[in-house]
């Protein structure tokens, strides 16, 4: 297999899972806001500080409105984790690997361009832009079981597997950074008020409120929140699942030791931390250093598959 096809379907999975978990995310956090009174520390601006974009964020608008920020978020084409960018972007690589890939996907990924470009103008009308999310993750899904259904099981779909649980590994330590706050002892008594329904919502952000309930079985409460979606073993969005699945598509690659040291290593510094005790200031720190060893990770692939002639070589594509 051709190091540029793998690259291109690995990336194509990337922006396909970074697509739908950003709509996913803005659905929510809308929904959110709109049950919880005003004046709290959560707020729109919660969300471009998940993606840790606050400094690309004041560099091209002056005021933290909800127009401006959904602008961002959603349809800024200088944003590199914008709705937008990511859709553009899996599009252009389905585009350029149709041959690997089952014919439906090109169908399905050019409809939801086609809808962007017909929904963006209308992005302020919150109505309108919920409807368009709604239809953005429902697009993803069906491109996601066309794969799954339709593709055999080869180094392209291995590279694909291994591209989507990096992302939704990446993206979950952004959405749980947001912990910090709600685990926080300065947290304010009307964050405390309403402390079950914020981390209700992480958990539909993540599209994990049923698993937990079923696997848990206990009442929405944060340590235990945090551990599961670290850690558990048989949730496919728990970072320790996704960790854990990368490692098993490694193995049928050739010449995959780095990588799955790599990924082992996360997985095992991960394993090692006492979650269940962990206070606020720690789960910042604990979130970066995963995403920097997320990082890592996704080095150690380019440099095995993508560059193997180009020790260090940092693939550019889109944000690691």
């Amino acid at each position: 297999m051709l190091s540029r096809v793998a690259e291109r379907v690995y990336w194509m999975a990337r922006y396909l899972e970074r697509a739908e978990k950003t709509a996913r995310l803005i659905n929510v956090h809308t929904a959110l806001l709109m049950d919880l009174p005003g004046r709290m520390e959560i707020n729109w601006f919660t969300l471009v500080r998940l993606f840790n974009a606050e400094s690309l964020f004041r560099q091209h608008y002056d005021w933290a409105t909800e127009a401006n920020i959904m602008q961002f978020l959603i349809a800024d084409p200088k944003n590199p984790s914008s709705l937008a960018t990511s859709l553009a972007n899996a599009r252009e690589n389905v585009r350029t690997s149709l041959d690997v890939l089952p014919e439906e996907i090109w169908e399905q990924a050019n409809q939801i361009y086609l809808l962007m470009n017909e929904s963006l103008p209308g992005i302020a009308d919150r109505h309108k832009r919920q409807l368009f999310l709604r239809e953005v993750m429902k697009h993803c899904q069906c491109i996601r079981g066309a794969l799954d259904s339709h593709m055999s099981r080869d180094h392209s779909f291995d590279f694909m597997q291994i591209g989507k649980h990096l992302e939704r590994a990446d993206m979950s330590s952004r959405i749980l950074e947001m912990t910090s706050l709600l685990l926080s002892e300065e947290r304010s008594e009307m964050l405390r008020k309403y402390d079950g329904i914020l981390w209700t919502n992480l958990l539909q952000a993540l599209s994990a409120r049923q698993m937990y309930l079923q696997h848990v079985h206990s009442r929405v409460e944060g340590q235990r929140v945090m551990l599961f979606l670290l850690t558990d073993e048989v949730f496919p969005g728990s970072v320790g699942y996704s960790l854990g699945a990368m490692a098993r598509r490694m193995r049928y690659l050739p010449e995959p030791q780095l990588p799955i040291e790599v990924a082992q290593r996360v997985h095992e510094h991960l394993s090692t931390q006492d979650l269940s005790a962990l206070p606020a200031e720690r789960v910042h720190t604990l979130m970066d250093h995963l995403q920097g060893e997320l990082g890592e990770l996704h080095t150690a692939i380019a440099t095995t598959w993508f560059y193997p002639d180009r020790s260090g070589q940092q693939q550019t594509q889109g944000l690691s």
